[in-house]
């Protein structure tokens, strides 16, 4: 298997490439637009030739391609994979506005193209997802935090805005939506309020915010997102009739980055997706309303379906 990488702005396209190589993949090509620093050292690490363009990566035929550019370039290059008949899957994120997120929605027909995170792989959080399948829950917390001092550096500011891949509350926010989504299948969410913090961080969005939701049926979710000081830690708390359930995952755990390169592989083979198109549609949806109204904006106004 071949697979291209288009765009390296942050650590996980280093982990992925790894991965996938361990598992036979040839990594034939890279390309960046952004980051030439980083694009040298993953070029160096993997052996992996640049080129100049995405036209060119895409002109290497490869099996799949892995896309991890700056957010405002992730609608460019899942359009350009489809027009080629190329699967891609996006490391997160892939839109910070309704109409960035339009345009996955408009990629229809025979492209193919995924985005996740990495969590919802995770060996603990698959099992714990299983298990609250049997349950009636009677309340919902979800919690995401995820030091962003490295976010702060001239070289990964973009990162720390709101219009470069979300600031604090969707980029460390997604991972919270997403286990929110795995361990309600699916479930509709309705964002119904939410606050941020600033805190003493030099940061461009917050260095915390607390969204308030219900699900479809009624259940109470509070999600807590936080880029301070500290290890990583995700973690969701369910308090159903059977009693309380708690997932916790940190710096310890295995985040599901081999099981994801799986995936990959399957879907680079003609698989399925590793989460289908309108799962991960949704969750966007939720995570920009949630982030709107946490922010003060009208909720109507952000992430509404096309």
């Amino acid at each position: 298997m071949r697979v291209a990488f288009a765009g390296v702005a942050h650590s996980h396209p280093f982990t992925d490439a790894a991965n996938l190589s361990g598992l036979g993949a040839e990594v034939a090509g890279v390309w960046d637009a952004d980051d030439a620093d980083r694009l040298s050292a993953f070029a160096e690490r993997f052996r992996a030739p640049v080129v100049a363009d995405l036209d060119a990566l895409l002109s290497l035929r490869p099996d799949v391609v892995v896309a991890t550019p700056r957010t405002a370039r992730a609608a460019d290059v899942a359009t350009a994979c489809a027009a080629a008949g190329v699967p891609v899957f996006l490391n997160k994120t892939i839109a910070t506005s309704a109409a960035g997120l339009r345009r996955f929605e408009e990629l229809r027909g025979a492209a193919r193209w995924a985005s996740s995170s990495v969590l919802r792989f995770a060996p603990e959080a698959v099992a714990f997802g299983y298990r609250m399948c049997a349950e009636r829950p009677l309340s919902i917390q979800v919690a995401a935090q995820h030091d962003i001092g490295g976010f702060l550096t001239p070289e990964r500011r973009w990162q720390d805005e709101q219009d470069g891949a979300g600031g604090t509350l969707l980029n460390i926010g997604i991972h919270a939506f997403e286990l929110l989504d795995l361990v309600t299948g699916g479930d509709g969410i309705e964002i119904v309020g939410g606050t941020v913090e600033l805190g003493a961080l030099d940061t461009r969005s917050e260095s915390a915010g607390l969204v308030w939701a219900r699900t479809s049926g009624g259940v109470p979710v509070t999600v807590s997102v936080s880029g301070v000081p500290g290890p990583d830690e995700y973690s969701v708390r369910i308090v159903a009739e059977s009693g309380v359930h708690t997932l916790a995952l940190g710096d310890a755990s295995d985040l599901g980055y081999a099981a994801l390169a799986a995936a990959v592989v399957r879907f680079a083979a003609g698989g399925d997706a590793p989460v289908g198109r309108e799962r991960t549609l949704a969750v966007y949806r939720t995570a920009l309303r949630a982030a709107a109204v946490a922010r003060g904006a009208l909720p109507e106004t952000v992430g509404a379906p096309a």
